[in-house]
């Protein structure tokens, strides 16, 4: 029996078809423009798991569809609840996997090839971003760690792959396919570093209760209950309704 059957289908990781069925419709015509794509969801999830802080389902969700406030399309309200229920499971295949083994843990990142150059380079530019985006939201708890004496070696290879503007020194250290793969590689002992660096802030059971916050309320909303997008509508006028999800 395989890992993913022991399991509760709650904390386990998407399955392969499911990956391939978010990711489709990330990439779709149904979510607005600056939407995530799947790898940077994937680094705004994690930093939300390994983060300091455990946020409300209206605090990150709205988020994913980018800052012009659109929200995406959908034929049915059970199309958006599947979706809904894709990602919360996504999130919490990244809660087990550090509570499994934190150094096992692998960003969804990619490979990239250039004209002229035989070699494959990892490419997580847009999943650091994402990361970056999830301490965005919480920036002012991450303080801690930014100030902290090995802080600095930590968040480098997020920082230099994910920051939104860096100053030119800070360029030159990701200009070529080479440099951003080295800083690519580092990417795994960083996350598992943070994961530990917070864990008396937010202990294992602190992560738990993501899960059970989620079994609670996903997919099983009430179309009468309060939206949990935060937009203060009752479900059914909001991501219950078929055309929308904010």
């Amino acid at each position: 029996m395989t890992t993913q059957n022991i399991l509760s289908p709650l904390i386990a990781p998407l399955s392969e078809e499911e990956t391939d069925e978010l990711e489709a419709f990330l990439l779709s015509d149904a979510v607005p423009e600056e939407s995530m794509m799947l790898d940077s969801l994937d680094g705004y999830l994690t930093a939300i798991v390994i983060g300091p802080t455990t946020l409300r389902l209206s605090d990150w969700f709205p988020g994913i569809w980018g800052p012009g406030g659109e929200a995406p399309e959908f034929a049915t309200e059970k199309d958006a609840q599947r979706i809904m229920e894709l990602i919360m499971r996504h999130m919490n295949g990244i809660v087990w996997s550090f509570e499994h083994d934190p150094d096992t843990f692998e960003p969804f990142i990619g490979t990239m090839s250039y004209p002229g150059d035989a070699r494959e380079y990892l490419d997580a530019e847009m999943w650091a971003y994402g990361f970056m985006q999830g301490v965005a939201l919480r920036r002012d708890d991450w303080k801690p760690l930014f100030d902290a004496p090995e802080g600095a070696d930590i968040l480098r290879p997020l920082y230099l792959l994910g920051a939104d503007d860096l100053p030119a020194a800070d360029r030159r250290k990701v200009r070529t396919p080479a440099q951003r793969d080295v800083l690519a590689e580092l990417l795994p002992a960083s996350l598992a570093e943070i994961y530990r660096y917070w864990l008396p802030y937010r202990t294992a059971v602190h992560e738990r209760q993501v899960a059970s916050t989620i079994q609670r309320q996903h997919p099983k909303v009430g179309r009468n209950d309060p939206c949990p997008c935060g937009s203060g509508r009752k479900f059914k006028k909001c991501c219950g309704a078929a055309a929308t999800l904010h």
